[in-house]
């Protein structure tokens, strides 16, 4: 076998994600900081958003978290402007955000390079809405509602580890909340472990 195919080979094995490595990233203690992309559609009437039905919400925010065996515990959040934002019946464009956070719990069903687990984010939130005014002569005016409530977030995630200390996992759930917040939710995050 040629020498650099020989390297070549050696080199993908010692990458190549091993049980043994994959406990690492958690094992008995362990911690990690990441990335959050989350997907939330709010589900919040037309009525309550000056007449134009928003849509979802793509946020960005992180999680921080100590793992205990198969118990993961930590902080996270998210923010970010709704996608769906347009004119209503009265002609005046409407657009909006959504932040969400809180206490992040999540037991791991399967602990190996590939991983299950259910979560949950639990915490306050925020909805801001605007209405933009056209009062002519190029000025205009805001109409701002806000939306406080106490945000739900479970999910089911899949994850895997491509090396020590890094995990990347899917999350599908449903996103709640009192003043009638409500809808599908699904996430993406990039973790990498802090402590071995």
């Amino acid at each position: 076998m040629p020498k650099r195919l020989l390297l070549l080979v050696a080199a993908l094995l010692m990458l190549a994600p091993t049980p043994a490595l994959a406990q690492r990233f958690g094992g008995d203690y362990g911690g990690a900081v990441g990335l959050w992309l989350v997907y939330a559609d709010p589900g919040i009437d037309a009525q309550d958003s000056f007449g134009r039905d928003l849509g979802g919400v793509l946020g960005v925010g992180g999680r921080l978290f100590f793992q205990k065996t198969r118990l993961r515990l930590g902080l996270g959040g998210f923010t970010g402007g709704f996608t769906g934002d347009g004119l209503n019946d009265a002609g005046n464009q409407v657009q909006g955000g959504l932040s969400a956070g809180g206490f992040i719990f999540e037991y791991l069903i399967v602990q190996q390079n590939l991983e299950v687990a259910a979560g949950a984010m639990a915490g306050p939130g925020l909805v801001s809405l605007e209405e933009i005014l056209d009062l002519g002569d190029d000025i205009e005016n805001l109409d701002r509602r806000r939306y406080t409530f106490v945000a739900g977030y479970p999910w089911v995630r899949l994850g895997y580890n491509p090396m020590p200390f890094v995990n990347v996992g899917l999350e599908l759930g449903y996103f709640f909340g009192t003043e009638g917040v409500g809808g599908f939710a699904g996430g993406i995050d990039i973790l990498v472990g802090l402590i071995p």
